[in-house]
């Protein structure tokens, strides 16, 4: 048992990143987000809540940018239910195997609250090998059926555009 979890550390540690450059990547991501806080009235069927996130998210191209990385966000959201609408702003950091982290801003603009949410990306940095990261990217969320009462489930895909300058950390 030993052996297999250091042979498991061991084979982690061999597929630590090494990004450069700039391309287009496409992701895909499945996460949670805790149902613990209740949302608050803010008008006639209009309400806002928090949203807290933990989701783990694997490159569709099986590149390295964006493959095997655990994230956190954290954001607000509204929905009108008269007018059947929702928006949606988050803030979220994923980091690799490597330790290194990713910065990304996501909005949702007011949209239809049935089907998937559609919304716009941007990543704005990160540290290590993703220092000065930048570009912008589609973001498709779809909802499930949760497995249990207190948390929301979703899966999703990131598609679009990345940028990263050549610096010393960029080629380990």
């Amino acid at each position: 048992m030993i052996l297999s979890v250091v042979a498991m550390h061991a084979g982690l540690a061999a597929q630590a990143q090494s990004v450069a450059g700039e391309g287009s990547f496409a992701a895909n991501f499945v996460g949670y987000a805790e149902d613990s806080v209740p949302p608050v009235a803010i008008g006639p069927a209009r309400f806002a809540g928090i949203v807290n996130s933990t989701l783990t998210t694997m490159n569709a191209e099986n590149a390295r940018f964006l493959d095997h990385q655990t994230g956190r966000c954290l954001g607000i959201w509204e929905t009108d239910e008269a007018a059947g609408t929702f928006q949606e702003h988050v803030r979220c950091a994923y980091t690799d195997a490597d330790g290194d982290q990713i910065f990304e801003r996501a909005d949702f603009d007011e949209q239809p609250l049935e089907g998937d949410n559609v919304g716009t990306g941007r990543w704005v940095g990160g540290t290590g090998k993703y220092a000065g990261l930048s570009g912008v990217f589609e973001i498709r969320v779809r909802v499930l059926r949760s497995a249990r009462e207190g948390i929301v489930q979703y899966v999703g895909t990131k598609q679009g555009r990345f940028g990263l300058p050549e610096n010393e950390t960029s080629s380990r």
